[in-house]
């Protein structure tokens, strides 16, 4: 299943979200490989072309499921900011959260974890908003470190380049790839001591 690039839609999010809802259900009864817009028009007591009228192609109802996913079961907010957590607590703590939702959803809802590692492997858009949006919060971090002197100056790509460093913890083809014994212990292992995302951008003082 690939996905080249997604037309905007402009029918309302009343016409989507049902079919989203449907599709995800659907995905999670069959598996994202054996279910078809049949499956869904079905769940929903519609015909297949009246969901052809609201998303245009399956692969952006798939795209339109995967971005809810990461929506509704995958979102995390940052910690409340406060003098005792460090900014570089907040990244580390910030990564692992994103791993635990991952590592949880390829154990509990293992077809929503199959297709959003499809999603990744093809670079759909709703990955790619998953990735924009942890760049933002990481960069957001990386900001308030700079701010209260806990980084140095820092290139503006260094949000991208820490995340891509770490991408094991949060990218959903590594955590596919993680072995039944990985744990907690293991994810903090891998974390860097000291941040340093892109050579000598981010550093502690």
């Amino acid at each position: 299943m690939t996905l080249s690039s997604m037309a905007s839609n402009d029918h309302s999010a009343d016409e989507r979200f049902p079919i989203i809802q449907a599709g995800t259900a659907a995905c999670r009864m069959y598996g994202p490989s054996k279910t078809t817009v049949a499956d869904i028009a079905r769940l929903l007591g519609k015909s297949p072309a009246s969901l052809y009228r609201i998303f245009p192609s399956k692969a952006e109802i798939w795209n339109a499921i995967v971005a809810d996913f990461y929506e509704s079961d995958l979102s995390y907010a940052l910690l409340p900011a406060g003098g005792l957590v460090s900014a570089a607590d907040q990244i580390k703590e910030t990564m692992l959260s994103h791993h635990r939702l991952l590592l949880q959803a390829q154990q509990a809802d293992p077809q929503m974890f199959c297709l959003i590692v499809v999603a990744a492997s093809s670079n759909w858009s709703s990955y790619r908003q998953y990735r924009n949006r942890l760049q933002g919060l990481v960069g957001q971090l990386i900001r308030a470190g700079i701010g209260t002197d806990e980084f140095q100056p820092t290139d503006v790509r260094a949000a991208s380049c820490l995340c891509a460093s770490l991408a094991v913890l949060w990218d959903p083809r590594f955590v596919s790839a993680t072995p039944p014994n990985y744990c907690e212990t293991s994810a903090q292992d891998s974390f860097p001591s000291r941040l340093r995302p892109c050579g000598d951008w981010v550093g502690a003082h």
